[in-house]
């Protein structure tokens, strides 16, 4: 997650890590008057859609490795992520104040190649063959998207298990605080390494869609 503070910023940039923030943190504040913002600070549709883009796949990223145990290697300039003791995640609304947003996520075809590539990867994460049912696999999407209040992904009949269920949550929800201990609790109910990866990597890549499709809701409507 983003670090507190990142020192003094050009107006422009200040912009870009609060929209960062808030689509990383509380998905469901960000709405027209956000992309509003960036354009007035001097960004093309086309440049917000890459930001858009930029902070959904650091959502992935960030809890694949907080569920795997990676360390990031990536350098340049970014703040590091230093924990202060916070253990919640932002209190959600109520269903009926989620953000508008729609299944498709067709705005990304601003970025033909990320989209192309966006929907191989969902593809074979939630469609193609696996270690873990697609009834388990739209559960673990559907704590995901309720995690970022994305009312896209339809409920559905079924159940998991506990230790997967709140394994879950904690992943979407508050990443920094998986342990080993939370994976030797999926190990635990029987279920092997490349289990946990699918059901880890499917929990990543709900949370990064559901800021991406919030994201470009808000541009699609933005005027």
């Amino acid at each position: 997650m983003l670090g507190e503070t990142v020192g003094e910023l050009p107006p422009q940039d200040a912009c870009l890590v609060d929209f960062a923030r808030s689509l990383t943190a509380r998905p469901w504040t960000v709405g027209p008057a956000d992309i509003r913002e960036l354009a007035a600070a001097g960004l093309s549709r086309t440049s917000i859609g890459i930001v858009i883009g930029l902070v959904a796949l650091f959502n992935y990223l960030t809890r694949v490795a907080d569920g795997t145990g990676i360390e990031a290697d990536y350098g340049g300039e970014l703040p590091e992520f230093v924990y202060r003791g916070v253990t919640e995640s932002a209190d959600r609304p109520a269903p009926a104040e989620w953000p508008p947003v729609e299944e498709s996520i067709q705005p990304l075809s601003l970025l033909p190649d990320v989209h192309a590539a966006w929907s191989r990867w969902r593809e074979y994460l939630l469609e193609g063959p696996g270690p873990l049912p697609g009834p388990t696999r739209h559960r673990l999407q559907l704590i995901a998207a309720r995690d970022a209040c994305d009312g896209a992904v339809a409920d559905a009949a079924g159940s998991i298990p506990e230790t997967l269920s709140s394994f879950a949550q904690k992943l979407s929800r508050t990443p920094w605080l998986v342990t080993s201990s939370d994976v030797d609790g999926l190990r635990s109910i029987g279920m092997d390494d490349l289990a946990i990866l699918h059901a880890i990597a499917v929990v990543a890549y709900q949370s990064a869609e559901s800021r991406l499709r919030i994201g470009l809701a808000a541009l699609a409507s933005s005027g």
